[in-house]
């Protein structure tokens, strides 16, 4: 498969890396994860003002209609730079099935102001020993409206988003997905501390009431959208991977061009140069697979199998770079001023979110083997 980019999407990676590189300086990642919201607001304002929000989403609300791939290239460019931002969360996660599946009412309401900056999104795809397509939350019909209860993990930014998309199963085993607002009776959030101190919470529903306006698509569907959901979500995390990888490679290497030892480059004894050689395939690997799934699911086109190969890579070859990076940089890999341990955290966060190395091997593993022989 042919991964060129068109000059709109080269342009819109190479504005994303002008602004994302300018603005997040080592100060500015300390302080803002030190702060309470864990995301850069001002930053998030000059990616609006940019344009770069609103990329993947239609023209109807103000987007640029780039769809999934056009998100995957600021995820990309989001991961080199370890930027705290709610790009997965908002766009892939929420926005992206709100354009999709979404009443015009619920798009007009939401995707506008996430164009513009102003409005957050998020996704509840987490519950605790629970397959993400196959929720245990619950939806009770009451009257014409649903009644929502259930526990929720490891929920981005559901502190500040307006509406959180959360999946349910009904009596008859349907599976709906509802559109709440996070502050509305009955939802409980508690922070959780993630590994790269990205915002996450907790999110416990307890009979919460939402319309029948707040389903998404319609509960006949539900199971369909979820899945949609959770692939695209996936491959968001397997992009912001990439990104991450493709510059702790960079950073390691440019590290063992510069440091001697016995009057030479760290990097002509042979166990470093090895093992840069390894990180490098690893890095094609976990880049091309990404960008194998991505192109599939943005053409709409079957991709459980590329899902799952991308997945593996980002959590395997990415853990083997992480642990590469800090090996060769030594003592200095864990300087909190340096920025290679920032970079390992990263990795290990999308190594473990929605699935680590081993599930997807299974999942790989039975989707092969229900293959026509």
């Amino acid at each position: 498969m042919d991964f060129s980019l068109t000059d709109d999407q080269r342009a819109l990676s190479n504005l994303a890396a002008q602004i994302l590189t300018d603005r997040c300086t080592l100060e500015r990642l300390k302080a803002i994860e030190a702060s309470d919201e864990r995301y850069d607001r001002e930053l998030w304002g000059e990616l609006a003002k940019a344009g770069l929000l609103g990329a993947a989403l239609p023209e109807s609300v103000g987007g640029s209609d780039g769809g999934f791939f056009a998100a995957c290239l600021l995820l990309e460019q989001q991961g080199k730079r370890v930027a705290m931002l709610p790009v997965l969360s908002t766009i892939v996660s929420a926005a992206l099935p709100l354009a999709c599946f979404g009443s015009k009412e619920q798009q007009q309401s939401y995707l506008p102001g996430v164009v513009a900056g102003t409005t957050l999104l998020s996704a509840a795809l987490s519950e605790l020993n629970s397959d993400s397509r196959s929720p245990v939350a619950t939806a009770t019909p009451e009257g014409k409206n649903w009644r929502l209860s259930g526990v929720k993990v490891a929920v981005p930014m559901a502190h500040s988003a307006a509406a959180v998309l959360v999946p349910a199963r009904t009596a008859g085993g349907d599976i709906g997905v509802f559109l709440v607002d996070p502050k509305a009776p009955g939802v409980t959030l508690a922070r959780q501390e993630t590994m790269n101190w990205e915002a996450h919470f907790r999110m416990d529903l307890s009979n919460v009431t939402v319309g029948a306006d707040s389903v998404l698509g319609s509960i006949a569907k539900g199971a369909e959208i979820l899945g949609w959901i959770v692939d695209r979500t996936t491959v968001g995390v397997c992009a912001l991977a990439a990104g991450a990888c493709q510059e702790a490679v960079r950073l390691t290497a440019e590290y063992a061009s510069n440091r001697k030892q016995f009057d030479k480059p760290i990097a002509m004894f042979q166990a470093v140069g090895q093992r840069m050689a390894d990180s490098f395939i690893d890095n094609e690997a976990v880049t091309l697979t990404m960008w194998q799934a991505a192109s599939r699911l943005a053409d709409e086109m079957p991709s459980d199998k590329e899902i799952a190969s991308a997945k593996y890579w980002a959590a395997e070859g990415g853990s083997r770079i992480g642990h590469a990076g800090l090996h060769i940089h030594g003592g200095i890999s864990i300087d909190i001023d340096y920025p290679i341990h920032r970079y390992f955290l990263w990795i290990k966060q999308a190594e473990y979110t929605l699935g680590a190395a081993t599930p997807q091997l299974v999942r790989l593993g039975a989707l092969i083997a229900a293959e026509p022989a």
